[in-house]
């Protein structure tokens, strides 16, 4: 009986040269008893050499395409927080409530290309604290009220998380705007106890997603509320 450890295989081979991959170019004359595919038009016929290149070449467009997401990334990173920046800066110089929640409700839409914002702020107490009307998608819940049960996840977790809103979720924060929400930005205002809820929202689908970095999203949540304490609002926003 033969023996079978013996016999070449084409795992041996490729072993082989993969642990000698300087080897036909040793041994050039080994090329000429290599056979293609005889149904194999000669167009179709190329070198082991361009084969090689070709797959360089491949590999070479792919980690250029990473290199090209990872600069565009960076310059989407840095203009997002330049923008953050800017209206943070904004925020500092409202000299009222008011002139506070236009800036927000305004010029947030605008900065991150947005459809919609609401902005939900929870009170205790038998009457909630009077807000300037600025007709914007503003409201103020009881903290006991049942609604909130929705964002549960949200206000345990206290931080901002995007992606699609429950039916439930869009019943709190955008029932009396006329845009299908498809996506959106979503983050608590404040710290146990929870302040708030302040949405970003879009009609496309893939705007705001699971994968987005939420860092200035929090730092921007931070920076408005402290700006409601200077106006003495947090007496009354639980």
């Amino acid at each position: 009986m033969a023996d079978t450890d013996s016999k070449l295989t084409a795992d041996k081979i490729h072993d082989y040269l993969a642990e000698h991959p300087d080897f036909l170019l040793k041994n050039p004359d080994t090329l000429a008893l290599l056979q293609l595919d005889e149904d194999q038009a000669p167009a179709n016929i190329i070198s082991l050499a361009q084969k090689q290149r070709e797959r360089l070449e491949d590999k070479v467009k792919h980690l250029d395409e990473q290199l090209r997401a990872l600069i565009d990334n960076a310059h989407s990173n840095s203009a997002l927080q330049d923008r953050v920046h800017q209206l943070c800066l904004r925020f500092l110089d409202c000299d009222d409530l008011e002139s506070l929640l236009k800036v927000l409700m305004q010029d947030l839409k605008q900065e991150f290309n947005a459809d919609a914002v609401a902005l939900r702020l929870f009170y205790a107490g038998d009457k909630a604290p009077k807000i300037p009307d600025i007709k914007a998608n503003i409201a103020q819940l009881h903290a006991d009220d049942s609604a909130l049960k929705a964002f549960d996840s949200l206000l345990n977790k206290q931080k901002p998380v995007c992606g699609r809103l429950t039916k439930a979720q869009k019943q709190v924060l955008f029932s009396d705007v006329d845009i299908s929400v498809q996506s959106v930005a979503c983050l608590p205002l404040g710290h146990q106890p929870c302040a708030g809820i302040l949405a970003i929202a879009s009609e496309d689908a893939n705007r705001f997603h699971a994968d987005m970095g939420t860092t200035y999203l929090s730092f921007l949540g931070d920076v408005f509320m402290r700006m409601l304490r200077r106006f003495d609002l947090h007496h009354h926003v639980r």
